[in-house]
């Protein structure tokens, strides 16, 4: 093919340039939108407990970062579609036509469809898309048809229209193209921006990556300006890894802060071995529990249980994810990776198996859920702690024509059937159940909602239908052998809103969780005020079954009162980490080494003043960000597998 040789003038250069640039320029304006849609639709959640108003200044600067991810983006995916382009050429033309062009009106398709589902999938997920996604997108056509008609329309036109939208560019662009302009200017450019960016690499070891900005912006502002098809690509290719391993101090400094292998101080006699039940609440917050908030739900059962049980309301979970809950409670470890620790490489870390430990004690293990089988690496994940039974939908009776959620069967038949595998087991044993019906979209029996008061929001009534679930099943259960020697342990996997799509949360009101301990044969009421964590479970149920030899947990026993000056540590991102203690918050980040932020909760309720700066809070500072650094250095330690105490 010839090359049409064009005067070398501004009307030339212009003319065999103007459609990559408008193709270039419509894709900016594109993912422009999306990002005011973002801010607006999510402001409140990312900006809730500042001091003042997003001032201008903080905007521009918003505004500058917003353009680089997204200019980013943009060069990166198009760039090499130019470059196909141009060898589609030299080789065959028809190559651009029928695999080049579809191929790249694919991936542009997926970039903003990823940049439109955080828009919304944001209030879930705190943070931008990552690799964590394609763990928790199972059978998402199953998901899709379970939603309501007219959300599975609105999905297939707003897909449709997209496809649609890129096609176009895409056509537009190859029409001069495929008539010979060459667009040698932007082939130029981009030559030099990738020769700029490989001399970047070699002076300072760092590309250009999705957290570069945060040298400049706060964590809460980082989500407003990435580009979800940058995060998500680049924590794919880095395999989840967000947290950089670095060293704050000694291996010897460290352990001494944070020691995580030890030994249960417990007094119990070999014959005396409790069988648990441990019911893990899906997306279930403090608020339900609150007889302060707007959104406490009057539960029959809990209101009543709590009555005659240990009830721990400083309680928190490390992060906003299932797959992080299910292993902190359940490994008493944190993931400081984007993927489950049970789907990454460190699955051969050093950690202490539940089930396997219990098994050394005669216990019988099993997890029971209504959900399809192994969706969230549910499945996985139990054969990692060596649970012995693990049971789903599937394993229901009937399962096909029982009531349905969108993730499974409705808890009140998934807990008849687990109630039965518990009066069939041969004690000692640990059953857990993990529910549904309070997950998003909160699609319980129609004829149930129907009976509670209007003002519940969807959260709300999910709760209240939970509420009479379980007291469903302690009904039956009370009534076995096995009851009196059991204890209950309930905690929930995540915190979310109680008011459903709306909103706000704070660093500190958004990770609070109901903590409840029920022993018949204590049937006490106790209000536990201290700060606890989903990683104090696994000791809990190990010094419930009498285990004495050694094991790594981040958390304590929660029957032993000793432990009053506990600090818990929570996610709240690929970067921030948060360490709380009985008064203050202090909010780390982990990529530039800075604290964020310091509060007193107990008087500053709001998380309104922000006390890095104040002289006054400096003995809470330096003892909190070192517990932080600690908690760090050691997850690092032990994930990489390197020696620790």
């Amino acid at each position: 093919m010839k090359f049409k040789l064009l005067p070398l003038n501004g009307k030339a250069v212009w003319q065999n340039n103007k459609a990559f640039i408008w193709f270039l320029l419509v894709l900016l304006l594109t993912y422009s939108i999306l990002k005011i849609i973002f801010y607006q639709y999510n402001h409140q959640l990312l900006f809730a407990g500042a001091e003042n108003a997003v001032a201008i200044s903080e905007k521009l600067r918003l505004v500058k970062w917003s353009i680089t991810q997204d200019i980013l983006t943009v060069l990166g995916i198009n760039s090499i579609l130019l470059f196909c382009l141009w060898a589609g050429r030299l080789v065959n033309p028809k190559i651009s036509t029928w695999f080049t062009v579809p191929l790249f009106v694919l991936i542009n398709s997926i970039a903003v469809i990823l940049n439109l589902i955080d828009i919304f999938y944001f209030r879930f997920h705190f943070q931008r898309t990552n690799a964590d996604l394609l763990y928790v997108l199972d059978h998402p056509m199953n998901r899709l048809m379970q939603q309501s008609l007219f959300l599975i329309l609105i999905f297939v036109i707003a897909f449709a229209a997209i496809i649609y939208l890129m096609w176009r560019l895409h056509k537009k662009l190859m029409v001069p193209f495929a008539n010979g302009h060459n667009a040698g200017l932007i082939t130029a450019i981009l030559g030099i921006i990738f020769l700029v960016s490989l001399l970047m690499k070699a002076e300072t070891g760092k590309y250009l990556v999705p957290t570069y900005p945060m040298v400049q912006l706060k964590s809460n502002e980082l989500p407003v300006v990435q580009n979800s098809f940058h995060t998500f690509l680049f924590s794919v290719f880095r395999n989840g890894e967000s947290t950089p391993f670095k060293s704050y101090m000694t291996n010897a400094a460290c352990d001494s802060i944070m020691p995580i292998r030890k030994k249960l101080d417990i007094n119990m006699g070999d014959n005396n071995k409790q069988n648990i039940v441990l019911f893990i609440m899906e997306s279930v917050p403090y608020d339900f529990f609150d007889s302060t908030s707007a959104y406490k739900v009057t539960m029959p059962f809990f209101d009543s249980l709590l009555n005659k049980s240990s009830f721990y309301n400083n309680a928190f979970c490390y992060a906003h994810e299932s797959n992080k809950g299910i292993t902190a409670i359940l490994a008493g470890i944190p993931t400081v990776t984007d993927i489950p620790v049970y789907h990454s490489a460190n699955i051969n870390m050093p950690f202490t198996a539940i089930g396997k430990s219990l098994s050394k004690l005669n216990y019988h293990s099993f997890f029971c859920i209504g959900d399809e089988y192994d969706n969230f690496g549910f499945a996985k994940c139990m054969n990692w702690v060596g649970v012995d039974k693990y049971y789903s939908k599937e394993d229901i009776p009937g399962y096909k024509n029982l009531p349905k959620h969108s993730m499974g069967i409705q808890d009140e038949y998934v807990l008849d059937f687990f109630f039965q595998k518990v009066k069939i087991q041969q004690a000692p044993f640990l059953g857990v159940h993990y529910n549904i019906s309070t997950h998003y979209p909160y699609d319980i029996p129609v004829e149930f909602a129907r009976k509670l008061p209007a003002n519940y929001s969807a959260p709300m009534k999910a709760m209240r239908y939970y509420d009479y679930c379980i007291q469903k099943f302690f009904d039956a259960a009370q009534k076995e052998p096995w009851f009196a020697n059991t204890k209950f342990i309930f905690c929930s996997d995540h915190w979310l809103f109680p008011e459903g799509k709306k909103g706000v949360y704070n660093a500190l009101s958004g990770y609070r969780i109901p903590v409840i301990i029920y022993d018949p044969l204590i049937n006490k009421r106790q209000i536990i005020n201290y700060p606890v964590s989903q990683f104090d479970i696994l000791e809990t149920i190990l010094a419930t079954a009498g285990y004495r030899d050694s094991l790594i947990s981040y958390g304590e026993n929660l029957l032993d009162s000793l432990h009053t000056d506990k600090v818990v540590f929570t996610k709240a991102n690929a970067n921030l980490y948060q360490v709380i203690d009985s008064s203050y918050i202090l909010g780390f980040n982990s990529s530039n080494g800075k604290v964020e932020f310091l509060y007193n909760y107990k008087t500053d309720k709001l998380l309104k003043k922000n006390l890095v700066t104040d002289p006054a809070a400096s003995l809470k500072f330096k003892p909190l960000s070192i517990k932080i650094k600690a908690f760090l250095q050691k997850a690092n330690m032990q994930r990489n597998a390197l020696p620790f105490k």
